[in-house]
């Protein structure tokens, strides 16, 4: 307790000080101009990043108003708070649309009114500002702000047909933030209206149960942990608001999967913080407090991770309110609640998740490795069937390497050009230079693992049909040891050619029929049977839009009557 209540300290303390730093810097300003980027270019990020900078405008000051009005510390005043948010207020009532450009038809008439993740977002974020402070804001910018959330977004809701457009009963993380910031707005400014706000509250809730069906039986996100944080923040957000509003008579935590969900996140983890990131995930993700702190009150099955792995404050890029608000009030409720719960960091890591084909195993050294099956049509699809990762310590030598920058293709025809999405970027073989197929039927068929770290999968039906017979990846991690061994069976078909294809960040050397990593602290060598060993390096962009070179270390494999072995060492 004593580690969360320093880290709210500081959380606390950086409100301020990022207030008092951008207190008389101007908030920069949306154009239609720069709105236009995307359709003209593709590019997301110039137009995003600015929308995203006057989203923090708007989190740091509504956040520094409500903890000067509970609990004034007279580092400033809380009139000159309440102006300057006032200006902040306006300010993002006069943008043309709430929604990013990425997410607009600007063919359609009044395209300005699009309802999607962020207009959704801003819609919860001003409404939640007021309920918190708004008996003292000007009743000329509360009326202003109240009444361009229902113009934008509450009554085009309410208005239209079920469903109002594709996310609201969809099975990702759209339905759940759109859905449950919609419903939370709903609460703060439609208690008036009770008929009217319990339709909306009856609609949003069904809703919910159609992205709870997007995860697996066994709790797993499949859009990655990312995802699961983003799109769970806004559904537990909602849940228990909507549990508070109706006294405890609707309570969305009472349901075996929620809880099973919800444990999801814990599993992720490595000792050393990092994160498997299948999908658009990151090896750098960080949970959030305020979130995990609620489930762990919920649930006895989840626990708090090492507050080192926590995001801080100015982490979230996207400055969302909704969770940087609940990292205090959130946490601070689970420092009352005085639990404590071991995560048993010095056990051996053992993490089967069969409905997803997920397996994560880490010895007590920190050496540990995640695999998964699955299909190639999953949310944020990547051609990965069969893919794994390896890690020592902080060091992953073999990554997965997550999202790579959003752009207009990236959503479109050309995802899979896009080297992180396709299986040249992953730690899967190519046959025939040809990689993974995308598309649900391209599938891991067999699916066999063990607590002993012993895995079997069988991956043929992820390659173009009638290009393989069958194809067994075999692996077993030693607990002990902290090595990896991967036997790949081939069963093909004449002029069978098989390269294997892993991938690092490190630049490999080639020393025989090995390569060798050298990393800051550790080192990894990959043992191989094969032949032409090659490093080839690709460059690659990260989410951030900076660009890195990867390295892929190919060679290939002997074929004796169609058929082939490849062993794979890993220590």
């Amino acid at each position: 307790m004593k580690a969360i209540k320093q880290f709210l300290k500081e959380y606390k303390e950086t409100i301020y000080e990022e207030a008092f730093r951008i207190w008389d810097e101007p908030m920069p300003k949306l154009t239609k101009e720069l709105f236009d980027i995307y359709e003209q270019t593709g590019n997301r990020l110039i137009y995003e990043n600015i929308y995203f900078l006057r989203r923090k405008y708007v989190m740091i000051f509504g956040l520094l108003a409500w903890l000067e009005k509970n609990n004034p510390t007279t580092k400033v005043k809380y009139k000159l708070v309440i102006e300057k948010l006032e200006c902040i207020l306006i300010d993002i009532c006069e943008e043309i649309c709430w929604a990013l450009p990425a997410h607009v038809d600007c063919k359609k008439e009044n395209w300005e009114i699009t309802i999607e993740l962020f207009a959704s977002e801003t819609a919860q974020t001003l409404s939640e500002i007021l309920f918190m402070v708004g008996d003292d804001i000007n009743s000329n910018v509360k009326n202003k702000v109240t009444s361009e959330v229902f113009r934008r977004v509450l009554n085009p809701f309410f208005s239209s047909q079920v469903p109002y457009d594709w996310w609201e009963q969809c099975d990702l993380n759209w339905c759940a933030v759109c859905n449950g910031a919609i419903g939370s707005a709903a609460m703060y400014l439609m208690k008036d209206e009770p008929e009217k706000l319990k339709k909306c509250l009856n609609r949003v809730t069904n809703s919910m149960k159609y992205y709870l069906d997007g995860f697996c039986e066994d709790g797993t996100c499949m859009e990655g942990l990312y995802y699961f944080t983003y799109g769970f923040t806004y559904f537990t957000g909602f849940a228990y608001q909507l549990r508070q509003y109706t006294k405890g008579v609707v309570n969305l935590f009472h349901n075996p999967k929620v809880e099973k969900i919800a444990s999801f996140q814990q599993k992720c983890y490595f000792k050393s913080g990092k994160t498997v990131s299948f999908s658009d995930g990151s090896e750098e993700d960080h949970y959030h407090i305020g979130l995990t702190c609620r489930l762990a009150i919920e649930y006895e099955t989840v626990y708090v991770p090492n507050i080192r792995f926590a995001s801080k404050l100015l982490d979230d890029h996207y400055c969302r309110f909704m969770g940087a608000f609940r990292n205090i009030i959130w946490a601070e409720e689970y420092i009352k609640s005085a639990q404590r719960k071991n995560d048993n960091i010095n056990d051996n890591k053992k993490v089967i998740l069969e409905n997803a084909q997920w397996a994560i195993y880490e010895n007590k050294s920190g050496i540990g490795m995640a695999v998964k099956g699955g299909h190639n049509d999953e949310p944020h699809n990547h051609n990965d069937i069969g893919s794994f990762m390896y890690i020592k310590e902080d060091e992953i030598f073999l990554p997965d390497l997550g999202a790579g920058e959003y752009t207009k293709e990236y959503f479109h025809e050309g995802r899979y050009h896009i080297f992180c999405n396709n299986s040249f970027s992953h730690n899967v073989p190519v046959i025939n230079g040809m990689g993974q197929q995308e598309g649900r039927e391209h599938c891991c068929s067999q699916f066999q693992v063990n607590e002993s770290g012993a895995i079997c999968l069988e991956i043929s039906n992820a390659y173009k049909k009638d290009i393989i017979e069958k194809l067994y990846r075999r692996m077993d991690f030693s607990f002990l040891e902290g090595t990896l061994t991967i036997i790949d069976e081939f069963y093909g078909k004449e002029n069978l050619c098989i390269t294997e294809n892993l991938i690092s960040y490190i630049k490999p050397i080639i020393d025989g029929q090995d390569f060798i990593l050298n990393g800051k602290k550790n080192n990894c060598r990959i043992k191989t049977n094969g032949y032409n060993l090659s490093v080839i390096p690709v460059d690659h962009a990260l989410h951030n839009g900076k660009h890195i070179t990867v390295y892929r270390m190919c060679w290939n494999i002997k074929i004796i009557n169609e058929r082939g072995k490849a062993t794979i060492f890993i220590q």
